[in-house]
């Protein structure tokens, strides 16, 4: 009886591991769980356990934490990203991003350390320090530090990586995140263009912000009009970028927008002033590209001289476009060719925003893009002409472990250009993966499981988006399992 019941307990216990295969999708069915015996089970659970924190659900304990603190420990070098937010419970969190080689190249995140006081730069530097020094990890191997340009981060004498700097012991490359960089292009200090935003904001936050009935009445006048947009979207400040979206809309319902506005007597006269509505069609269309310069350097698994030949194409881009507008041509821009085909547009004044957005860029980028350079055109002559082969056929994503195989394969007499190579493997390019993880925390810490722990919290972003995988085997083999009673 003992042993039927025995029987039955570990079938019971298959059958909800089954239907947990089944919950969590094609990658927990891949797995193949039938655990047909104790150690079969413990296996089993561990890697059930493991695709449900893959899918943000509760942690579970795993050794990709061993793996990676031994691959920082191996590795010749690693250079690191920093950025801080604040989760749901008001507490900044600080994420640090590890990139570095060992068989392939790299992307951790580290940790996500609270920083529940203040996050001057001393403070930043301190938790970095600690938590390196606690995993027995040396930071003279760090190579390089990418942040977003806040003065916390890049002061000159007590920014975090000043003091990163000098615990090190050696000069590190700082390099400022490129799609930080470009928002700043983007932004562009004129404030012409800025007041032109700052119109179109005002009009939004009064249709969509201001009055639910407001906002309503507006959907219903696109719905009868028949408009291709059902609403407008709101534009945040934070991300400045974001007003390529809002600026597509608002001019795509521009006449809807007039006549409601008409409608509810709220006085506008920019709406009706030719040279301000150029500015605002010649927004819209610039901030589509500059946009999709944005959507192009974010990703993982990009290195950062994949990212400075994105940039150094879009610069070249931006004077295709100044001729394209001085000579009224609009190629590049559907709306101000919409707009020249029933209006007569000048184009003196846009032209000079083109020219001034193009040496922005290049006065941003220069010093920073002539450290990451170090010659890079000496990577394609002929001997690696192979590997450019390969790397123009693949996925962005995979360079970076192209060009380390093809380095790693080289003789011993190429041993200090291997030496330069790997590590410029190792820099980021942009702190886009710790915003990423901050995306993923607000799913994981979120308002209906705000009591987690910062530890636990924690593990579970680590454990979502590491690359390794658990050794389950061995976990499940170091596990006593309960004998029957």
């Amino acid at each position: 009886m003992k042993h039927e019941n025995t029987f039955k307990d570990q079938a019971d216990k298959t059958e909800s591991m089954k239907r947990a295969v089944s919950r969590y999708g094609k990658q927990a069915s891949s797995l193949k769980v039938f655990a047909t015996a104790k150690d079969h089970g413990t296996e089993a659970s561990y890697r059930i356990a493991h695709c449900i924190a893959k899918h943000g659900k509760p942690y579970t304990d795993a050794t990709y934490r061993v793996q990676q603190t031994a691959g920082l420990k191996n590795a010749a070098v690693f250079s690191i990203a920093l950025d801080e937010s604040v989760d749901v419970n008001d507490i900044p969190r600080l994420a640090v991003m590890a990139r570095y080689c060992d068989s392939t190249v790299r992307e951790e995140l580290c940790c996500l350390k609270p920083m529940p006081d203040t996050t001057k730069g001393e403070d930043i530097a301190r938790a970095l320090i600690e938590h390196f020094e606690e995993r027995g990890i040396n930071m003279d191997k760090v190579f390089a530090v990418t942040t977003d340009g806040a003065p916390a981060m890049v002061g000159r004498q007590k920014g975090a990586v000043k003091l990163i700097e000098e615990k090190v012991g050696h000069p590190i490359m700082k390099l400022h995140c490129i799609i930080h960089q470009e928002n700043l292009c983007a932004k562009m200090s004129n404030s012409d263009l800025n007041e032109v935003m700052a119109t179109v904001a005002k009009i939004i936050n009064f249709i969509v912000k201001r009055s639910a009935l407001t906002h309503r009445q507006f959907q219903a006048l696109l719905e009868e009009l028949d408009s291709a947009y059902t609403d407008l979207p709101l534009h945040t400040a934070v991300r400045w970028l974001s007003c390529g979206k809002v600026l597509e809309r608002f001019v795509s319902c521009f006449d809807a927008v007039k006549a409601f506005l008409s409608e509810k007597g709220q006085n506008y006269p920019e709406l009706e002033d030719e040279k301000w509505i150029v500015k605002l069609v010649f927004l819209a269309d610039i901030t589509g590209h500059l946009n999709g310069l944005n959507l192009r350097l974010q990703g993982a698994g990009q290195t950062v001289l994949d990212m400075f030949e994105t940039w150094t194409a879009f610069v070249g881009k931006l004077a295709v476009f100044s001729d394209d507008i001085s000579t009224s041509t609009f190629r590049y821009f559907r709306h101000l060719r919409e707009l020249s085909s029933h209006r007569n547009i000048r184009t003196a004044e846009i032209t000079t925003y083109m020219h001034e957005l193009e040496a922005e860029f290049k006065t941003r980028f220069d010093m920073e893009m002539q450290l990451i350079e170090l010659k890079s055109s000496s990577l394609w002559v002929t001997k690696f002409a192979e590997l450019r082969k390969q790397l123009e056929s693949s996925p962005v994503q995979d360079h970076g472990a192209h060009v380390l195989t093809c380095w790693a394969s080289t003789p011993e007499k190429f041993s200090c250009l291997r030496d330069i190579a790997l590590p410029l493997l190792s820099v980021f390019g942009s702190t886009y993966l710790c915003e990423q993880v901050f995306s993923h925390m607000k799913h994981v810490l979120s308002p209906t499981r705000s009591r987690l722990t910062t530890e636990h919290s924690e593990a579970c972003l680590q454990l979502k988006v590491t690359n390794y995988m658990p050794q389950i085997t061995e976990l499940s083999q170091a596990k006593q399992g309960q004998g029957s009673h």
